[in-house]
């Protein structure tokens, strides 16, 4: 998989208050290195467009003044691990900073910036898009999950996971080195509505497909991968 490959939904919240300069600087390397490019300018329109074309690449171009471009992508990412996001933005006080922080951003650009940093923004969306695709991510000895199938190789057999169990181990895969906190792991797969049997089902079920040191509980805080040695 190759830059020119990309297709690319480009959000810009405010088209018409935009500096001609960063327009340009986006359309002229948009156009140079990637396949095609889609555009929008809210939120609405950002869905039905994602929803027909499946592009690789979001690039959210948006003062966040309100917060509905944050539940754009995060609507996105209840179903969806695989789609890369970068955000082009001048608000360098963002209430919704964390929450962005949350939805695995390839890159936060604060605006003015070059042409050079938003090629290798590209660039490396392009190698998280190409992982998550093609890559199979070794658990332990004979275990892999695979993010092209969300699903779970294990001696040889493969074991599809359902949508909360591929979030909760995408959560744990891409922050490897770090306790993810109860209150997180309840935000991110049930928005905080989950009751302790359910929660502490999803963990067992997952262990089950997986092994059973997969994650690991630390008494009162949360869970940690333990798969250090393996990403």
């Amino acid at each position: 998989m190759q830059l020119d490959d990309l297709l690319v939904l480009y959000v810009n919240e405010n088209y018409t208050n935009t500096s001609k300069d960063d327009i340009h600087k986006v359309n002229t390397v948009l156009e140079k290195t990637v396949q095609k490019v889609i555009y929008a300018s809210t939120a609405e329109e950002s869905m039905n467009q994602y929803k027909e074309h499946s592009p690789c690449l979001i690039i959210i171009d948006s003062d966040f003044k309100d917060n509905l471009f944050v539940k754009f992508l995060q609507e996105i990412r209840k179903d969806d691990i695989k789609t890369a996001f970068i955000i082009l933005t001048k608000n360098t006080k963002n209430d919704y900073l964390l929450d962005l922080m949350e939805l695995y951003l390839t890159k936060y650009i604060i605006k003015p910036f070059t042409k050079e940093l938003l090629t290798s923004s590209l660039a490396k969306a392009m190698e998280i898009i190409e992982r998550r695709i093609y890559s199979n991510v070794k658990l332990t000895k004979g275990v892999f999950f695979n993010f092209q199938t969300q699903s779970i190789i294990k001696d040889d057999k493969s074991y599809i996971l359902t949508k909360k169990e591929s979030l909760l181990i995408n959560l744990f895969i891409k922050n490897p080195n770090r306790i993810i906190t109860y209150e997180e792991i309840e935000y991110n797969i049930w928005n905080n509505q989950v009751s302790n049997g359910a929660f502490k089902s999803l963990i067992r079920d997952l262990r089950k497909k997986t092994f059973k040191t997969f994650i690991v509980n630390i008494s009162g805080i949360g869970y940690r991968l333990n798969i250090k040695n393996n990403l």
